[in-house]
């Protein structure tokens, strides 16, 4: 039985997906899924449902690492412009969960309107920026966020209100997969003072962080604000340490790149060296920020 017949039109089998993420790792999904609007969406959820089959949902790849063996699932990619459209009324914008952050900073800085600046840097779409909580020094999305809608695994849409959304350190309490659109309040600015601020924000961005190598972003998650992943990597002498052509950025511990051709297993060699030395030596248990894609853990 063919799981999507029906919709050959936006489904590609044994699609590698390398291509589609920063690190430039990772092996094919048995299918990659690209609806063009939500009812195809919701569809390609409930045959999933309906045959107990794993999917998993792709933005931008900004915050993946994926197991050159590839996964046997369906991927959903929400880059159609059905899902990356962006309205501006005042000074409430809706977005889709597809677009990317970097246009929607530059929209709302053409609309005179400020917040989203202090995101500049961050790579990624609107969904997974609002799935992680996305943010910085000088802020997190989730303080401009007013409401989040969702599909759940039923199909069903509904939009989550400010007061029921929890947003904290890295995470948000939205259990559904799906993030479709998300509703932002932000504040009206003079649009040269907020590019201004948005400049000076990327500026000290660039000089602490490796922006124009392939990396994932951040590795870990910071156990505090006093004990910062990337401090004590740095202090455990881990700085230019590789396995293979993975390799712990110069410039800041807690980013891994790749350097040529790192595989899946390189990334996963380091990071697990990286862990042990940091809990020998800090007794702390270092948690991935990075989302690791393989079979065995779906």
């Amino acid at each position: 039985m063919n799981l999507f017949a029906g919709l050959e039109e936006i489904v590609t089998e044994n699609e590698p997906l390398a291509p589609y993420t920063w690190l430039k790792i990772g092996g094919p999904a048995r299918y990659f899924v690209r609806p063009t609007c939500d009812d195809q969406l919701r569809e390609v959820i409930k045959r999933c449902q309906e045959n107990n089959y794993p999917w998993r949902i792709m933005g931008q790849g900004a915050n993946l690492l994926i197991d050159d063996e590839g996964i046997n699932c369906a991927v959903i990619k929400l880059d159609n412009d059905h899902f990356g459209h962006i309205d501006i009324d005042k000074q409430v914008v809706t977005v889709g969960a597809g677009m990317s952050l970097y246009n929607t900073i530059q929209s709302t800085i053409k609309a005179g309107l400020s917040g989203m600046e202090v995101l500049v840097g961050i790579p990624g779409t609107i969904g997974g920026a609002i799935k992680m909580n996305a943010g910085g020094r000088f802020g997190d999305i989730g303080t401009q966020t007013s409401r989040v809608e969702v599909i759940d695994v039923s199909g069903t849409t509904t939009w989550r209100e400010r007061p029921e959304l929890t947003f904290e350190y890295r995470h948000t309490n939205i259990s559904e997969q799906i993030i479709t659109r998300v509703e932002l309040d932000l504040v009206e600015d003079d649009p040269q003072r907020v590019l201004n601020r948005m400049r000076e924000t990327w500026i000290l961005k660039k000089s602490t962080q490796p922006m124009s190598v392939n990396s994932a972003g951040c590795i870990f998650k910071n156990p505090s604000s006093e004990q910062p992943a990337g401090l004590m990597i740095d202090r455990l002498g881990f700085k230019g340490k590789s396995v293979g052509d993975a390799v712990v950025s110069e410039q800041h511990a807690n980013f891994i790149i790749n350097n040529n051709k790192a595989t899946f297993q390189d990334f996963m060699r380091l990071i697990g060296q990286i862990k042990v030395a940091v809990y020998d030596r800090y007794g702390v248990e270092l948690e991935m920020e990075v989302e690791v894609w393989q079979d065995d853990e779906s």
